[in-house]
């Protein structure tokens, strides 16, 4: 008769196992893809990108960024431009997050312009959020010969 306990005590020590990893990994994921704290960026703008270009000064670099065509909307093409005076950058990526909700990954890789040093382009959109405006957080990474450069801009669009 302790046989067909056995596959209960079984399946029950499995079921245990099952939510504990299930535990584990929604943790992991809302710290793998929660936004970062504005503590753990450098500086940080609060000024309108929906109508002017938006400057960060760190230490000895400048980063400054317009996105066109103002004022930013959600499903409409988007072109980046950033300058970033005061270090040698070799790579630039932009990470746009909402800061109100996950709306996915939405990454894009600057491209440097020729015969301008120091400004990088690239082109993106921004998804549709469904309560009509959001929030947005736009991480800027750069990579210079000093290490990592990051910081971040916010704005609304709908």
């Amino acid at each position: 008769m302790a046989q067909p306990n056995e596959p209960k005590s079984t399946s029950s020590y499995l079921y245990l196992i099952l939510l504990i990893v299930f535990i584990l990994a929604v943790w992991l994921s809302s710290h793998l893809f929660s936004l970062p704290s504005q503590d753990s960026l450098g500086g940080g703008s609060d000024c309108d990108l929906n109508t002017q270009r938006c400057t960060v000064t760190m230490g000895d670099a400048t980063l400054s960024l317009m996105i066109q065509p103002q004022p930013i909307a959600s499903l409409i093409p988007l072109d980046y431009q950033l300058q970033i005076d005061g270090v040698d950058v070799s790579k630039v990526m932009i990470n746009l997050q909402g800061s109100e909700m996950f709306m996915g990954i939405n990454q894009t890789v600057l491209t440097p312009v020729e015969g301008q040093p120091g400004v990088f382009r690239g082109k993106g959109e921004i998804a549709a959020c469904t309560t009509g405006e959001m929030l947005w957080r736009l991480i800027v990474s750069a990579e210079t010969a000093a290490g990592p450069l990051t910081t971040w801009f916010e704005f609304r669009a709908k």
